[in-house]
């Protein structure tokens, strides 16, 4: 994994560009996102998605909302109807996998991921989209409990 310096308030310096991209006032200077190989990073909104050529993998948002538990998130994705498959809670990042879809239905059935990160002055949620694959929702929560502020 290569570790891409994605500073948000230039939407993504994942680009090969010379020249950075307008600034975006909403997105916050100074995170750091570690990105897989192949991976590039684009500003929507104020929000950053990220993964591979022409496809979002991971959605992250920042936020104003504290920091939830283990037991919160747990309780949210739970709320959907979703089943946890794994949960991890340390200081500074929460995050829970979970298996979505129809009961019994395994074809019908995908993993996603829902994960909060205290980093520096911020608060950013991660979580997969609907198109992430098996493999990718393991790299996005990679990606969610690896994210840093510089500054």
């Amino acid at each position: 994994m290569k570790s891409l310096a994605v500073t948000l308030l230039f939407a993504a310096c994942a680009c090969e560009s010379s020249k950075p991209p307008p600034p975006t006032p909403d997105l916050p200077a100074g995170l750091r996102v570690p990105l897989p190989d192949g991976w590039k990073a684009t500003a929507v909104g104020g929000d950053l998605h990220a993964g591979p050529q022409g496809r979002a993998v991971i959605k992250l948002e920042k936020t104003q909302r504290p920091m939830p538990t283990i037991e919160q998130l747990v309780t949210a994705v739970e709320a959907t109807g979703a089943v946890p498959q794994q949960k991890e809670s340390i200081s500074s990042f929460v995050g829970v996998r979970y298996s979505i879809g129809i009961e019994g239905d395994d074809a019908g059935r995908r993993d996603a991921f829902l994960g909060v990160r205290q980093t520096g002055p911020r608060t950013i949620w991660c979580s997969t989209t609907a198109s992430a694959r098996r493999d990718e929702v393991e790299a996005a929560m990679t990606v969610c409990r690896s994210l840093s502020w510089e500054g």
